[in-house]
């Protein structure tokens, strides 16, 4: 137990018995983690939240079997194996989706409770589950359960605990680890569909799920075991590898410097109530929810889209590099900016881009325009993955993070099942898509205005004087 842990404990023990502490509940659980956490020695002058990114990267990594771009791969097997339609298929994961998105609230407070450690070896374990009962589904309610599981644990759960941990060990850095963190995903979103592809030619649909179950579990769990820590406290060191003493500059790129104002992180966080009462947590999470679900459903239909438009297949595989290299280079530089410059401003631009990348799609009609559209959409998803890996720690604190980051994503995850459905729906009413890129049009446009009002809470607690 570090000296810090023992200062806590001694103010605890005179007033437990009254029922009455100073201590923040925050505080309280970094004690009970740390009692609770092996000890572990780390070199002097190295800062173990480095060796924390890695870790986080490869746990969003192994998110992929709940995500779009893995999922797609299987699709065309699973329809041949169980003769499903394309509305059943859609209807199958919108439903899914959605369903997910309720026990996904759970999440966020129980990591806050036990540790995101705890919480994401029990995620993984049931996520190498949920692709072995994918590789056993037989109908269409075997198919959407699975979609279920996949989505909820993988798409869902995982996702959100790997952004956590990075959020736990990171404030004025968080932008460029965020922007580190981005390589592994896009290499993820460029790699994982073409050998899921290959390994469905040679193996099967449902040898390849059982494989990829194993995948999952022999990266996660080792690394879990051996190498995770749920905060800087549990091995005796604080935010960004600062002194406990060291001012921190503002988080909205602020150039104070530390002799003018510091921030008070973890003593000073909202509740998710305190959140929900502020005008900005409404905006976020819509934003986040809209983004999710039209950039799942235009992925997710892009072979049609590009098909009903005369569009070669080859010619269309190639606009999802141009996509995945947008979003790379603009997610890698947003997340530099992201420490440097006013989040609302880089939504504003995010949303923008989204905008002008669905107005592209709306009007395409060649190769060239629809990798267009992938320049614009993909840079418009770099930017604002950028200010979601950020804003919610900087705005909000990391006492009650779980809780508001899992609100918000479970109602992004709500959203990404409603778009392929959307597109779905609208071919076969009207025989086209473009109803729905319009509809999708219509959501972001206002939105793109609605990013200027995102504004840090307006809390005179937050930003207290520094020490003279």
């Amino acid at each position: 137990m570090s000296d810090s842990d023992l200062s806590l404990l001694g103010r605890a023990s005179p007033v437990i018995a009254e029922g009455v502490c100073d201590i923040q509940p925050n505080e309280l659980l970094a004690l009970t983690t740390s009692i609770h956490t092996p000890a572990l020695r780390v070199p002097q002058g190295f800062f173990y939240g480095y060796l924390m990114v890695p870790v986080a990267s490869l746990a969003q990594i192994c998110t992929a079997p709940g995500q779009t771009f893995a999922i797609s791969a299987f699709i065309p097997a699973i329809r041949d194996s169980l003769q499903l339609s394309e509305i059943s298929l859609t209807s199958a994961y919108m439903i899914g989706t959605l369903v997910a998105a309720f026990p996904l609230m759970l999440v966020g407070p129980i990591a806050d409770r036990i540790g995101n450690r705890a919480t994401i070896t029990g995620i993984v374990l049931l996520l190498a589950g949920a692709c072995f009962f994918a590789s056993f589904v037989n109908s269409f309610a075997t198919l959407l359960l699975a979609f279920l599981a996949l989505r909820f644990l993988g798409q869902g759960s995982l996702s959100l605990l790997s952004s956590n941990t990075t959020s736990m060990w990171f404030r004025t850095k968080l932008g460029r680890v965020s922007a580190i963190m981005s390589i592994g995903m896009a290499g993820a979103f460029a790699v994982i569909p073409g050998w899921l592809l290959a390994s469905i030619e040679s193996y099967g649909w449902r040898e390849t799920y059982r494989g990829l179950g194993l995948v999952v579990a022999g990266i996660m769990l080792p690394l879990l075991a051996i190498v995770y820590r749920n905060r800087p406290e549990d091995v005796g060191q604080h935010l960004d590898g600062n002194r406990p003493d060291e001012p921190l500059p503002h988080a909205e790129g602020s150039r104070a410097t530390g002799s003018q104002r510091t921030v008070a992180i973890e003593e000073r966080s909202l509740s998710l109530r305190d959140a929900m009462r502020q005008p900005t947590f409404w905006i976020l999470m819509t934003i986040m929810s809209a983004w999710a679900m039209i950039g799942t459903g235009l992925v997710f239909y892009l072979f049609a889209i590009g098909e009903a438009r005369g569009i070669d297949k080859d010619a269309t595989a190639a606009v999802f590099k141009t996509f995945a290299l947008s979003m790379l280079a603009m997610q890698f530089s947003g997340g530099f900016l992201a420490d440097r410059f006013a989040l609302h401003h880089l939504l504003f631009a995010g949303v923008g881009l989204l905008s002008l990348g669905t107005l592209t799609l709306f009007f395409a009609q060649t190769s060239p325009q629809l990798h267009l559209f992938g320049l614009l959409f993909g840079a418009g998803q770099g930017i604002t993955v950028a200010v979601n890996a950020t804003v919610w720690v900087r705005y909000y604190g990391r006492a009650h993070l779980g809780k508001i980051r899992g609100t918000s994503w479970s109602a992004s995850v709500a959203g990404s099942g409603a778009g392929p459905f959307l597109l779905g729906w609208a071919k076969d009413h009207s025989g086209h898509f473009e109803p729905a890129i319009i509809a999708f049009l219509c959501i972001l446009i206002p939105l793109v205005l609605l990013a200027l009002w995102v504004r840090p809470p307006a809390r005179p607690d937050v930003l207290a004087p520094a020490a003279s």
